[in-house]
């Protein structure tokens, strides 16, 4: 039986058309965005800041609401067949 190394580089045939390696990576940033391009990142940026304020207003003004306000009457106790005869 021959070696698993040898096995490997001589049973599977090398692929004779691959392209030639590239100098730059295919998503690299190059020079066709510049800082005149910088618009295009306002939204992403306003996204960021935005998300994280709305959900802290929405859970303060959760907090408060619970904190201030009388249990509503969907937070009472449900009557139960055994609380009659309690």
């Amino acid at each position: 039986m021959r070696p698993l190394h040898d096995l490997i580089t001589t049973d599977i045939p090398q692929p004779t058309d691959l392209p030639p390696p590239v100098e730059r990576a295919p998503l690299e940033l190059d020079d066709d965005i510049t800082r005149k391009d910088a618009w295009l990142f306002a939204p992403l940026i306003a996204a960021v800041v935005a998300l994280p304020l709305v959900a802290t207003v929405a859970l303060a003004v959760s907090v408060w609401h619970l904190a201030t306000h009388e249990p509503s009457v969907a937070s009472a106790q449900p009557t139960t067949f055994a609380s009659r005869w309690l």
